[in-house]
């Protein structure tokens, strides 16, 4: 007799995360990571905090120091704010905490996006609602402003293409349907060149989350750290089904004493978006259509992306393709050092000759 499995769970697409090369020698553009190391003072940190009591003793968990840290900086309470592991846990956590299984419950979302979002919402037995985005501005369409679904996802900047969308925008999602959860996923916030503006609508609309991750412009993919802002009463839901230890000590301690290094990684965002800006224009040169981004990433659109991406490869350099049709003719490429940069266009000159 076979063991039954949750329905929701058998019928489930796996999201598939960026390929993470095993061999070395990789030139490595294909999941957004910092190609730039953690500062000087997050290694002391965590030199500090990998003692004996480490390995032994639990951590801190409710993460209070990074969590205050945090706060302070941001100008909410302490409460609001819910640290994990990664900006994907504290996403999951909302789905549980706010989709009710069975009932019928959907996500909106846009199309293209961070397709995680739809593989969440059926581990929690929901579905998605998808709004299509179109070039040249990829702009929210209308019928997403008042479609009554549970929890609307909005990364902002939004990948693969790295669209931002104005406040005013974010806002008009909010207060047109406040039953609706509003979830402002800000992972390449720091690249965007607007700061905490989004933070003020947690303080104005009782119906918005905003959450943001360690990994993209803090240099610590590797260590999983991430949060949510929002108001006391939704974070408090979630707390109730939070992990006991979700981070641990060397993360909390690495994650704080990168968001007190603030001009360390203040200088590598702009150097990556200088970099984002010479790579855009280098590319628009070499006949691909590459819209505008704000993240640490761009998308360049060419009808032989499929064929680039293989022959890339081959050459050791990795960038991420899509197999979606409305994303099939592009390359989403991070922005690497300037050298990964020039490797990557001397790769590029070479598979057109």
């Amino acid at each position: 007799m076979s063991i039954e499995i949750n329905a929701a769970v058998a019928a489930l697409e796996a999201y598939v995360p960026g390929e993470q090369p095993r061999e070395p020698g990789f030139v490595k553009l294909n999941t957004n990571e910092s190609p730039y190391p953690s500062a000087p003072a997050v290694v002391e940190a965590v030199h500090a905090a990998a003692t004996e009591a480490a390995f032994n003793k639990y951590p801190d968990p409710a993460s209070r120091s990074l969590r205050q840290t945090i706060a302070e900086s941001l100008g909410v309470e302490l409460g609001q704010i819910l640290a994990g592991n990664g900006s994907d846990e504290v996403l999951r956590l909302v789905c549980h905490a706010f989709l009710r299984p069975g009932s019928g419950d959907v996500i909106g979302m846009l199309d293209p996006t961070y397709v995680l979002y739809r593989t969440l919402a059926e581990m929690f037995g929901s579905s998605a609602r998808t709004f299509a985005t179109v070039a040249p501005d990829y702009a929210i369409p209308e019928a997403a402003y008042d479609t009554p679904v549970k929890v609307f996802f909005l990364a902002n900047p939004n990948p693969p293409i790295g669209t931002l969308y104005p406040l005013e925008q974010i806002e008009r999602l909010a207060a047109d349907n406040p039953a609706r959860l509003i979830v402002v996923d800000e992972a390449y916030v720091d690249f965007s060149g607007v700061g905490n503006a989004s933070i003020s609508l947690v303080e104005r609309f009782r119906n918005v989350l905003v959450s943001r991750t360690f990994s993209k412009s803090y240099s610590l993919a590797g260590l999983r750290v991430g949060y949510i802002v929002g108001r006391r009463a939704l974070i408090a839901e979630m707390e109730k089904i939070r992990d006991s230890y979700n981070l641990n000590r060397v993360s909390q301690a690495a994650a704080e004493a990168a968001f007190r290094a603030t001009e360390y990684y203040a200088d590598k965002t702009r150097q990556i978006c200088e970099d984002r800006a010479f790579l855009t224009e280098a590319l628009r040169r070499r006949g691909f259509e590459v819209p505008e981004s704000r993240g640490n990433f761009v998308f360049a659109r060419r009808a032989d992306a499929a064929e680039l991406y293989k022959s890339l490869k081959e050459r050791k350099i990795l960038v991420r393709y899509f197999s979606a049709p409305n994303l099939a003719d592009g390359l989403r490429i991070t922005i690497g050092t300037r050298t990964e940069i020039n490797t990557l266009l001397e790769g590029l000159d070479a598979l057109s000759k």
